[in-house]
Formats: structure tokens, sequence, C-alpha cells
């Protein structure tokens, strides 16, 4: 597998590959590629610290200098678009990676998304949850410019099966910067958009219990379910958006599984400073009051990604 940090996601990169790590069959072993984003000798030792005997860490440490122009809104890390490089940083070695965001808890054995076959196709991957399609209001708003179909399915890249040699014979990173640094006044989520530009028409979809918002956990159902009872406990949890384990405490099953892991890594004990803010967010984010409000979070999201383009 493969993955990225910096050192703001040091502990949760621990957290993400501890799950990752114990989900596995007894006798599996996981080869953990991660691009290091100025992480540190310190950072370094409690990773590799944080991770059981059955796993062993390579260090990459690439040259950014061909992300100059990509955009960079809200204080984004150049770590970012490390996912869109990864196929030219791996040795020719590996056939395939599973790419996993940092921000994501591990709860199941990989090795069944691991032996998915990719056929034909340069990355499996599952549609994103907030935009369905490629001509959704957060998906690819040149898309008719571009030649795209816009009723085709966009997908989340915080987990990615990829054929890195594909990837590399499709020049998919030189093209997704170039994307990124032509369209950079409307594009919004970055290397997401960019990937899903490259790769129509060369990927293909899975369940989504490989890669799971916990949006959907945190909003109750409008049948009335509770958070967290429309799927199985087995999958991969994304933690996409603001409201992170590591940033905000809520008092739900998921972050009592998240502390959990957290206290087998370097940081046992750790927990996010409470505050009356934190609080506050806290218990917003799995009220019923989101539900109501939740498109009115869209609403300002798009507002606040058009402010930020204009002072770009």
């Amino acid at each position: 597998m493969a993955c990225a940090a910096n050192a703001a996601y040091a502990l949760p990169m621990a957290v993400m590959l501890r799950s990752t790590a114990e989900g596995l069959a007894r006798g599996r072993q996981l080869e953990a590629w991660i691009v290091d984003d100025g992480l540190g000798d310190d950072l370094r030792r409690r990773i590799s610290e944080s991770l059981p005997d059955n796993t062993s860490v390579k260090w990459l440490a690439p040259s950014r200098s061909g992300f100059e122009g990509v955009p960079l809104i809200g204080g984004m890390p150049i770590t970012t678009y490390d996912k869109v490089t990864i196929a030219e940083l791996l040795p020719h070695h590996v056939r395939k990676v599973i790419w996993l965001d940092c921000d994501m808890l591990v709860l199941c054995d990989i090795a069944e998304l691991w032996e998915y076959p990719l056929g034909s196709n340069h990355a499996l991957a599952v549609t994103d949850a907030l935009v369905g399609t490629v001509s959704s209001r957060f998906g690819i708003r040149r898309y008719a410019e571009l030649g795209l179909d816009g009723s085709k399915r966009y997908f989340n890249a915080g987990m990615l099966v990829i054929d890195p040699a594909k990837w590399r014979e499709s020049s998919i990173a030189s093209e997704a910067i170039k994307y990124l640094k032509t369209f950079r006044k409307s594009v919004f989520f970055w290397d997401q958009e960019a990937l899903n530009v490259v790769l129509a028409g060369k990927w293909a979809e899975i369940d989504s219990r490989w890669n799971w918002s916990a949006t959907l956990d945190r909003i109750p159902a409008k049948n009335g379910a509770s958070p967290g009872s429309r799927i199985s406990r087995d999958r991969i949890v994304h933690f996409n958006g603001n409201l992170k384990p590591w940033i905000v405490r809520e008092s739900w099953q998921l972050d009592s599984t998240y502390y959990d892991v957290l206290d087998r890594t370097a940081w046992e004990g750790w927990r996010p400073a409470a505050t009356i803010g934190r609080s506050i967010l806290a218990w917003y984010g799995s009220s019923r009051i989101r539900r109501v409000a939740y498109a009115a979070e869209q609403w300002g999201m798009h507002a606040m990604w058009r402010l930020r383009q204009r002072k770009a």
C-alpha cells in the first residue's frame, strides 16, 4: 500500500497504518510505501514504532518541484498531490498498489481489496458520496469543454487500487499536473478532480464499503435509522471533511474505535484538546439538526471556494 503525510498528519497516518496492519489475516504482511513530506527523524521513528511486526515501511522523499503552479488554496499542503505521482515514485517491480489517505480507519482485511482484479483498468475506486457524477456541483466544472460525459460516475480518490505500470504508460501524473495548472481557477477538489479527468474511462467502480464516508454515519437517515446502521462495520471509513477524530472528539462509537487503535500507537493516550468551540462542533456533527442543514453546508462550501478563487 502507499500513503503520504507531512508533520500535521503523522498521528492519523500511524492510526491508519496500524488499523490496516491489524486487519490482516494471520500470516499476511503489509508493505507500506510512505511519501515523506518533511516528517523528520523523530516522527518517522514514532510512526515505525506504532506498527506491528507484520509491517515493513519503505520511505519515499521525492522532489516536489514539478508541482510548481498547481493550486494551493486555503492552506492546503502540497502533500495532497503525492498520490498523483505515486506510480512514478514506486520501483517498477511493484505491479499493484492500494493508495489510502491518512484520514482513514481500516476495519477490514484489505487483502480482499488487494485481490480485486484490475483487468484493463488503470484503477479501482468508489463513487464519491458527495459528488455522484462528473457534472455534479463539486465535480468537473469544465467537463463539456473537455469532452467528458457529465452523467458518468465521479470517484473519491481517498482510496485507489492502482496499476502503476498503466499509470506510467498513460502519463497519468504529467497529464494530471498539466490539467491542474491549466484549469487552476476552476478546480474544486484538486488532485481528485484532476485524476477524474485523466482517468475518465480508465477506472472501475467497486463497493462503497471500501471508501465509506464518515459523514454518512453522522447524518441520521431520513427513515429515522440511527447513524452507522446503514452499512456493515467491515469497511474502510474515510473521515473526509473537517470533523476528523484528531481535531474534534465526538461521542459516538466510531470515535471510540479510532482511539482504541490510536492507543496502540506511539501516541498512546493522546486526545484532541477540549474547547467550547470543538464541543459545539462535536454535538452538531451527528445531530439531527445537521441533516436539515446539510444542504446549506454544501452551499456555503461552494461559496467559500468561489471567494478563495477570487483571492488566488
